[in-house]
C-alpha cells in the first residue's frame, strides 16, 4: 500500500471545548487564549493531546475501513493550536502515522500503531 495522507483544519475552539467536555478535563489552556498565553503558548488554545491522537486514529481508519488496533505507541512531540490546519500522513499502509501542523517543521505526534491479526 502507498503512503497517503489526510487533511484537517481549521481546528477551532469549539471543537476542543467539546473534546474537554468528553474527556472531564478543564484545563484553561484548552478553553481560554488568555489562559494559553500566560502558560507561554502564545494566544491561541491548546489544542487536548488525545484529540490529537485521535485525527490519527480516524486516518488510519479512513485509509483502512474496519482496521482494529492491538497496540498503539505515540510520541507527543509538540502541540496543535487552535486555527492550526493539519497532515495526517500514514507509510507502511496504517503502521506508522505522523501528525503535522503546517508551517512548522517538527511533527506534533508520531505513531506507531500495531493491527490485530
Amino acid at each position: 500500500m502507498s503512503d497517503a495522507s489526510f487533511r484537517s483544519g481549521p481546528v477551532s475552539g469549539p471543537d476542543m471545548a467539546e473534546w474537554c467536555a468528553m474527556l472531564h478535563d478543564d484545563n484553561a489552556i484548552h478553553l481560554r487564549r488568555e489562559a494559553a498565553e500566560a502558560a507561554g503558548f502564545g494566544p491561541r488554545r491548546v489544542n487536548p493531546g488525545p484529540a490529537n491522537l485521535a485525527y490519527v486514529i480516524s486516518a488510519a481508519m479512513h485509509a483502512r475501513p474496519g482496521v482494529e488496533f492491538a497496540e498503539i505507541t505515540a510520541f507527543f512531540a509538540g502541540n496543535v493550536f487552535e486555527d492550526d490546519h493539519l497532515t495526517v500522513t500514514l507509510t507502511d499502509g496504517v503502521s506508522h502515522a505522523t501528525l503535522s501542523a503546517k508551517d512548522r517543521e517538527a511533527p506534533v505526534l508520531t505513531a506507531i500503531m500495531l493491527e490485530k491479526p
